[in-house]
């Protein structure tokens, strides 16, 4: 894949990028962003790619936010599952149907796209009980002193 040098960084410039519609084979592809924070959540995308990826109406892509400390295989794992590789900075300005990602670490806010966050590991979006602490609350349905009933009927 081509790359270009902006900023420091090597920014792809096919399938994206300014002159990837000159080298484009097809034409009006959806943009579908796999938004990496480690390795744990890249499973989780990475079951989720057969989805999109036999679609020749899609094309997938992948950055990595850069944000969590456990980055260590994130590389090679992508490389493996064949996605372009856009650098943070470059994913953020390019325009994408759709970014998907199993966590809310890092700026996704700064995606230009829709954004859907899957779950990544049984808990990870479970509504934690408040824990019992034998006390009544006004929610319960039972009546407590000076609510409108009880002592002095």
């Amino acid at each position: 894949m081509g790359e270009a040098v902006t900023d420091g960084q090597r920014w792809l410039r096919v399938p994206v990028g300014p002159e990837a519609s000159q080298w484009s084979t097809r034409a009006g592809t959806a943009r579908v962003l796999f938004v990496v924070h480690n390795v744990t959540s890249a499973t989780r995308l990475l079951d989720v790619l057969p989805l999109f990826d036999a679609d020749p109406r899609v094309q997938c892509l992948a950055t990595c936010t850069g944000s969590s400390p456990y980055l260590h295989g994130v590389p090679e794992l992508l490389a493996d599952a064949g996605l372009p590789v856009l650098p943070w900075e470059q994913a953020v300005e390019t325009p994408v149907d759709l970014a998907v990602s199993a966590s809310y670490g890092g700026e996704l806010h700064l995606i230009r796209g829709k954004l859907a966050v899957l779950s990544h590991g049984i808990g990870y979006n479970k509504r934690l009980p408040t824990p019992d602490t034998g006390h009544r609350t006004p929610d319960t349905g039972h009546r407590t002193l000076g609510a409108g009933g009880g002592a002095g009927r």
